[in-house]
């Protein structure tokens, strides 16, 4: 039986629920769990989900777990469900007061889980996440210059407290080296399973309800592999991200300053979309269009982005 909220908060070292997820991670599935058990947190436990890989993933997994003394249940679908469903199928086995989730072709460095913990247990509880930079490495585990946060956005100053507005413009926190207080679920809700991935919608949401902690130390090594969804998938993502927009467009929740930035994200994102053809470009062009015909604001920076856009593909045609 999971001990309750306030003998949970009194314990030296609360439990921690981490969630490896993977889907034909035979390659390095193995690093990943190793990653886990090189933690040493004293109060884990693991839970790890394969979405029906297609390898020998599983019989790896099953493998390292007879050999590990860390409490740990596999979690097994017979028919791919995709990220968001595998998440919340994972989370709904988790008892510990932090989730921390990791792809199985990523990997945690030692001490992440006993430094989150302690930074989070000392900050009020609307602090709800913290995040740090992660190291970005090749299929074969080489080193890469750039780091992850460095390689979608540059900042003077990480950031910190209610950074809502921020992630509008776009997700530079690298997951797999989150740690958050499983409560915040009670408020987000799960993982939205109509999308084709995660991270951007759980976070904005998250960010409406909870400050962000940003943890100095290095806490994650992230795999760039060709076959990763993020680089096999590109116009499916593009279509999810414009599904992702719409839909907080669609609630009506955000503020003026949101809302601006939100619908000038979206608009590039359709924009882009409909230059790609993506399978769903012509549902995203039709949404925009709804949105901008009913609104003044939002018809001047699509006209505005679109402009950008016409005037961009000139200048690349004429040189």
């Amino acid at each position: 039986m999971e001990a309750p909220p306030n003998a949970q908060k009194l314990m030296p070292h609360p439990l921690v629920s981490a969630i490896v997820i993977c889907y034909n991670h035979a390659r390095f599935v193995v690093e990943c769990l190793e990653s886990v058990k090189a933690q040493h947190y004293p109060n884990l436990e693991l839970i790890v989900h394969d979405d029906a890989s297609r390898d020998n993933s599983v019989a790896l997994i099953q493998a390292w777990l007879a050999r590990c003394n860390i409490p740990n249940r596999l979690l097994r679908q017979e028919t791919n469900q995709g990220v968001c469903r595998s998440l919340n199928h994972a989370l709904s086995q988790a008892s510990g007061k932090y989730v921390s989730g990791i792809a199985a072709d990523d990997v945690w460095l030692p001490g992440k889980l006993l430094r989150q913990v302690e930074l989070m247990e000392r900050l009020p509880d609307k602090v709800g996440i913290v995040y740090s930079d992660a190291l970005q490495m090749d299929e074969e585990g080489r080193l890469m210059q750039e780091k992850f946060i460095e390689a979608h956005r540059h900042f003077k100053t990480m950031p910190e407290g209610d950074i809502h507005n921020i992630l509008w413009e776009g997700n530079f926190i690298p997951a797999m080296t989150t740690l958050l207080r499983r409560e915040c679920y009670r408020k987000t809700g799960p993982y939205d399973e109509t999308l084709f991935y995660e991270d951007w919608d759980m976070l904005l949401r998250l960010s409406r309800w909870f400050d962000f902690v940003y943890s100095p130390e290095i806490s994650a090594k992230y795999r760039i592999v060709t076959t990763s969804m993020a680089r096999s998938q590109k116009a499916r993502m593009l279509d999810a991200t414009c599904q992702t927009c719409a839909k907080h467009l669609d609630q009506g929740y955000l503020l003026p300053d949101a809302r601006r930035l939100a619908l000038r994200k979206f608009f590039e994102y359709v924009i882009a979309s409909v230059w790609n053809r993506t399978p769903a470009h012509k549902r995203n062009f039709r949404k925009a269009m709804q949105i901008a015909l009913g609104d003044a604001l939002a018809f001047t920076l699509l006209w505005r982005v679109l402009s950008q856009k016409i005037i961009s593909k000139a200048f690349s045609l004429a040189n």
